[in-house]
């Protein structure tokens, strides 16, 4: 049995699967980027972030045709919430080739913008071959995906200090800083964006240190987008300089509500001023990106709408919402989603408002999401969902 936490970045395994590790896990030694449990140097089964590979190394590969029904289905299930397109973020040569056959049988009812899986085949595919645009139009990669650290909840987020609930633990950098800046140019140099996953306040500002020197002064007044992806616990004085270098904070609403029970705790009182600061970012003159980060978090965009004005519970609590000087308005909430987030893309062009020129993608909905209390955002009624001017999903009534 093996049992990976809902953010991908822990997992527990029974004595069973430890069996099957080709590996010694007993000791006190640790994989790089990550982190073995243990009592009494036996491993307790837990495992953290690169440390899991140990362990899904020894699992048998998902087999072709259940790989392509999976995709199939997570694609329906999209569409049905009212999406017109999402960014894949990490996706293999193989699993690029596979969304291919799709595109080429007409079989994908929504946009996908696949990212490149780390310094891997895809990313030197992209390299070899250029930028991919699939001739269909729903299909393409341009962007390599690129993690910086852990997650608060595993509480392998990097942080510039102890967790305030675990002294000694600063989280885990699973790329080094000579690492990011070695992927980051050459990504620049094979013209391919950078989105690179930042939770922790050290895990942001390795980031934000690695695209400045890859990019260069000429660089930083280019059209790079260069995104963080996540941007979760930010240092305050870092913020201006994300503005100033134009880098993208993509960021997933529902993060804030799922993780105020305890994020807290995890940080402390002023540090968790930096934690989910869209109010803050917006301000400074940060582009904002909002996305779910499914299936961290649930697909439905209405939830992400709804705790980005909100920042409480389904239930409403707290009252008034959770550090609520961070709340944005149900205009820049919906913008997020949509243009900001094409713009994100480098799909502006195509995507993201309905204009005369532009592809004809949009949700069809029963009321009007501005007439609505807040409270009734995440039972928004969607009727249908129609993309290149055709309907992929229609609610049956």
């Amino acid at each position: 049995v093996w049992l990976s936490r809902v953010d991908g970045h822990a997992g527990w395994a029974n004595s069973a699967a430890l069996r099957q590790v080709k590996r010694d896990l007993h000791g006190d030694w640790q994989p790089d980027g990550g982190r073995i449990e243990r009592r009494d140097g036996a491993p307790t089964g837990i495992f953290i972030d690169l440390a899991m590979g140990l362990v899904e190394g020894a699992m048998p590969a998902t087999d072709e045709a259940t790989a392509t029904r999976a995709l199939e289905l997570g694609m329906r299930r999209a569409v049905q919430h009212g999406l017109t397109g999402v960014h894949d973020a990490g996706v293999g040569l193989s699993e690029l080739r596979r969304y291919m056959r799709l595109a080429d049988a007409g079989r994908m009812p929504l946009r996908v913008n696949a990212w490149a899986d780390g310094d891997s085949d895809a990313l030197q595919w992209l390299c070899d071959n250029g930028l991919y645009r699939h001739v269909g139009g729903r299909l393409q990669m341009r962007v390599v995906k690129v993690f910086a650290d852990g997650a608060l909840g595993s509480r392998g987020a990097a942080l510039l200090a102890d967790y305030s609930d675990d002294p000694g633990n600063r989280g885990l950098m699973l790329n080094t800083p000579a690492q990011l800046l070695a992927i980051a140019r050459k990504a620049k140099g094979c013209g391919v964006q950078v989105a690179t996953h930042a939770i922790g306040d050290a895990g942001n500002r390795n980031v934000i240190d690695a695209y400045e020197q890859a990019l260069g002064a000429e660089g930083l007044r280019s059209d790079h987008r260069w995104r963080i992806e996540h941007t979760q616990v930010i240092a305050l004085e870092d913020i201006p300089r994300l503005a100033r270098n134009g880098f993208i904070a993509s960021m997933q609403p529902t993060h804030a509500t799922s993780d105020m029970p305890w994020a807290e705790a995890r940080l402390g009182p002023s540090r968790a001023l930096g934690a989910y600061a869209w109010r803050h970012l917006r301000d400074a003159g940060v582009r904002l990106a909002f996305g779910s980060d499914f299936p961290v978090e649930s697909v439905d965009p209405r939830l992400g709408l709804y705790a980005a004005v909100t920042r409480s519970d389904l239930e409403g609590r707290p009252a008034g919402g959770w550090m609520p000087q961070e709340k944005v308005t149900l205009f820049e909430a919906l913008r997020g989603f949509t243009l900001d987030a094409a713009w994100a893309g480098f799909s502006e062009r195509e995507v993201g408002s309905l204009q005369v020129g532009k592809r004809a993608d949009f949700v069809v909905l029963d009321v009007d999401p501005h007439g609505l209390p807040a409270l009734e955002l995440p039972a928004l009624p969607i009727r249908a969902t129609h993309v290149d001017g055709k309907a992929v999903y229609t609610r049956a009534d």
